[in-house]
Protein backbone atom coordinates (compact mmCIF):
# COMPACT_ATOMS: atom_id res chain seq x y z
CA UNK A 1 0.00 0.00 0.00
CA UNK A 2 1.11 3.53 -0.68
CA UNK A 3 2.59 5.71 2.06
CA UNK A 4 1.38 8.87 0.35
CA UNK A 5 -0.48 11.28 2.60
CA UNK A 6 -1.50 13.82 -0.03
CA UNK A 7 -4.21 13.59 -2.67
CA UNK A 8 -3.89 10.86 -5.29
CA UNK A 9 -5.90 10.26 -8.49
CA UNK A 10 -9.29 8.71 -7.82
CA UNK A 11 -8.54 5.78 -10.14
CA UNK A 12 -5.38 4.94 -8.18
CA UNK A 13 -7.26 5.14 -4.87
CA UNK A 14 -9.94 2.82 -6.27
CA UNK A 15 -7.30 0.32 -7.35
CA UNK A 16 -5.52 0.35 -3.99
CA UNK A 17 -8.78 0.03 -2.03
CA UNK A 18 -10.26 -2.57 -4.42
CA UNK A 19 -13.44 -0.58 -5.01
CA UNK A 20 -15.07 1.02 -8.05
CA UNK A 21 -14.45 4.67 -8.87
CA UNK A 22 -18.23 5.13 -8.87
CA UNK A 23 -18.36 3.91 -5.26
CA UNK A 24 -15.82 6.56 -4.28
CA UNK A 25 -17.94 9.18 -6.06
CA UNK A 26 -21.01 8.00 -4.10
CA UNK A 27 -19.06 8.39 -0.88
CA UNK A 28 -18.09 11.86 -2.09
CA UNK A 29 -21.76 12.77 -2.61
CA UNK A 30 -22.43 11.70 0.98
CA UNK A 31 -19.54 13.84 2.22
CA UNK A 32 -17.54 10.87 3.48
CA UNK A 33 -14.72 11.37 0.94
CA UNK A 34 -13.48 14.75 -0.22
CA UNK A 35 -13.06 14.71 -4.02
CA UNK A 36 -11.03 17.55 -5.52
CA UNK A 37 -10.40 18.47 -9.15
CA UNK A 38 -6.78 19.20 -9.99
CA UNK A 39 -5.84 19.87 -13.57
CA UNK A 40 -8.75 17.86 -14.93
CA UNK A 41 -7.99 14.90 -12.64
CA UNK A 42 -10.16 13.96 -9.69
CA UNK A 43 -8.10 13.40 -6.56
CA UNK A 44 -8.92 11.99 -3.14
CA UNK A 45 -7.14 11.27 0.12
CA UNK A 46 -6.28 7.58 0.17
CA UNK A 47 -6.82 7.39 3.94
CA UNK A 48 -10.47 8.43 3.52
CA UNK A 49 -11.07 5.88 0.78
CA UNK A 50 -9.36 3.10 2.74
CA UNK A 51 -11.44 3.90 5.82
CA UNK A 52 -14.68 3.77 3.83
CA UNK A 53 -13.72 0.56 2.01
CA UNK A 54 -12.55 -1.34 5.11
CA UNK A 55 -15.93 -3.02 5.78
CA UNK A 56 -16.10 -4.24 2.16
CA UNK A 57 -12.58 -5.66 2.35
CA UNK A 58 -13.43 -7.48 5.59
CA UNK A 59 -16.55 -9.01 4.01
CA UNK A 60 -14.54 -10.17 0.97
CA UNK A 61 -11.91 -11.67 3.25
CA UNK A 62 -14.56 -13.56 5.22
CA UNK A 63 -16.14 -14.86 2.01
CA UNK A 64 -12.71 -16.00 0.79
CA UNK A 65 -12.18 -17.95 4.02
CA UNK A 66 -15.56 -19.66 3.63
CA UNK A 67 -14.74 -20.51 0.03
CA UNK A 68 -11.42 -22.04 1.09
CA UNK A 69 -13.14 -24.10 3.77
CA UNK A 70 -15.66 -25.35 1.24
CA UNK A 71 -12.91 -26.41 -1.17
CA UNK A 72 -11.00 -28.20 1.56
CA UNK A 73 -14.07 -29.89 3.09
CA UNK A 74 -14.04 -32.81 0.67
CA UNK A 75 -10.27 -33.05 0.37
CA UNK A 76 -8.94 -36.48 1.10
CA UNK A 77 -5.25 -36.19 1.65
CA UNK A 78 -3.21 -38.48 3.82
CA UNK A 79 -0.14 -37.04 5.47
CA UNK A 80 -0.72 -33.71 3.73
CA UNK A 81 2.09 -31.26 3.60
CA UNK A 82 1.48 -27.53 3.58
CA UNK A 83 2.31 -27.54 -0.13
CA UNK A 84 -0.31 -30.22 -0.78
CA UNK A 85 -2.95 -28.27 1.14
CA UNK A 86 -2.11 -25.09 -0.77
CA UNK A 87 -2.39 -26.97 -4.08
CA UNK A 88 -5.81 -28.32 -3.06
CA UNK A 89 -6.96 -24.87 -1.94
CA UNK A 90 -6.09 -23.48 -5.37
CA UNK A 91 -8.19 -26.21 -6.94
CA UNK A 92 -5.20 -27.86 -8.60
CA UNK A 93 -6.05 -31.55 -8.45
CA UNK A 94 -3.26 -32.79 -10.71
Amino acid sequence: MSTQTGPIPIHEAARQASVDVEQIRRWGELGAVDIQGRGGVETVLLDQVMAMSAPQRRLRSRADRHSLRARLADAKVQNASVTDLQRIARGDTS
